[in-house]
């Protein structure tokens, strides 16, 4: 082979593993945009059983093919022990509901620790805000409050957000009180969709998580029932839910990195663990999980 063919089978084979290379990187890339994104459980889902025995609770939940829990509450166990639980059944601790006192001066650092523990670095505030968020001035408030709150846990590498209530999207001079709460927030602070909750206090899920692009890391996949027909699970009879839309949005706009199911009750005949099993089946059929 003379000097001119050794170069131009060089340059031609160089191209074959660049274009090998291009379309490997290519596939990867395609791969990861059809990455799922993970499933959690509320634990608040399965309390009845979690009072009692929440090592049990937890090896049933990862069973059912939940990849990790949110805790609202500990039932008197100490974090080092439930961070053992969670470690033998092979769940992430993603997110805890707590109250905004334990966020404040004094109990901070006691909260941070326990969480810290358990491998938690979200923070999430699920109760007391729905009033003081309802007139301008109050909401204004609290939001301020969030900011300086938020501003300390990011120093010590935690995300604090709010849960989404029935009662957060009343009217506040032409938005939803939600709305207004986190169009005063850092971008930081995350907005806990409860899809459920949202559609039962007459508000749109979909335009309002549409409407805060990448501030929805969190969202509560939760049914909300057609009338009449209390204790639907998710996708399942009753819902009246758009999953595939609000799914579509979550991953598009909103930011979504966990869904947490959350199941209040159960159909008569069932009981809570029975119902979120039901939930992530349906998950699965839908191509979800």
């Amino acid at each position: 082979m003379d000097r001119r063919s050794f170069m131009k089978t060089s340059l031609l084979a160089a191209a074959g593993c660049a274009m090998n290379a291009s379309g490997l990187t290519m596939s990867a890339a395609l791969a990861d945009d059809k990455k799922k994104i993970p499933f959690a459980l509320q634990v608040y889902s399965v309390r009845e059983y979690a009072s009692k025995d929440l090592r049990g609770a937890l090896k049933e939940i990862a069973q059912m093919g939940y990849k990790g829990v949110e805790f609202a509450g500990y039932y008197g166990h100490e974090a080092k022990d439930i961070r053992k639980w969670l470690d033998e059944a092979g769940l992430q601790a993603i997110s805890t509901h707590l109250s905004v006192p334990q966020l404040l001066e004094g109990k901070f650092d006691e909260t941070a620790e326990f969480e810290k523990t358990l491998g938690n670095k979200r923070l999430i505030v699920a109760s007391g805000l729905s009033a003081s968020c309802a007139t301008d001035a109050g909401n204004q408030m609290t939001a301020y409050l969030f900011n300086e709150i938020a501003y300390k846990a990011a120093k010590v590498g935690f995300q604090i957000g709010f849960h989404a209530h029935y009662n957060d999207f009343s009217d506040v001079n032409g938005k939803t009180a939600w709305e207004l709460f986190f169009s005063r927030t850092r971008e930081d602070i995350i907005a806990q969709m409860d899809v459920g909750n949202c559609m039962h206090g007459g508000a749109d899920p979909y335009d309002l998580v549409a409407k805060l692009p990448g501030r929805g890391k969190l969202m509560h996949v939760k049914a909300e029932n057609e009338k009449g027909k209390g204790g639907a699970c998710v996708a399942g009879p009753g819902d009246v839910v758009d999953w595939k839309r609000m799914f579509e949005i979550a991953e598009t706009k909103g930011g979504v990195e966990w869904y947490i199911v959350e199941q209040e009750d159960c159909r008569k005949g069932s009981n809570l663990m029975e119902a979120c099993a039901e939930c992530y089946e349906n998950l699965k059929k839908m191509g979800k999980v």
